[in-house]
């Protein structure tokens, strides 16, 4: 999440037909004034290439409605960044574009993190 210039991942969820782009953050959810920051400049790229002409060019057809912006965090975040994903699904509904979190602590069999 501390490099808004990267696209963590792109998933494709083919059961609500949307295009997921997910942000990966292993970090507690400690230092909320520094995360908010870095959470909302990953957004701000992420939001910037979905309306670019690119985008459009790589996921042909695909409007920022058939688009969902997926924090995935190892760590529950607390009651002040609940609020700030709250303004955040708010900002970005209004360009028709989904935005969720989800906590995943579990690991792929091995002890690889689903994260890494």
């Amino acid at each position: 999440m501390s490099d808004p210039s990267i696209i963590d991942y792109v998933a494709r969820d083919e059961a609500n037909d949307k295009l997921v782009l997910i942000i990966k953050e292993t970090r507690p959810w400690q230092d909320v004034q520094t995360m908010h920051a870095q959470l909302k400049a990953k957004i701000d790229s992420y939001y910037g290439y979905i309306m670019d002409s690119e985008f459009a060019r790589e996921y042909p057809g695909t409007e920022p409605s058939n688009v969902v912006i997926t924090l995935f965090t190892t760590t529950q975040p607390g009651p002040e960044s609940l609020q700030f994903f709250q303004y955040v699904r708010h900002v970005l509904a209004q360009d028709s574009i989904g935005f969720d979190y989800i906590v995943h602590t579990e690991s792929f069999p091995g002890g690889t993190s689903i994260l890494q």
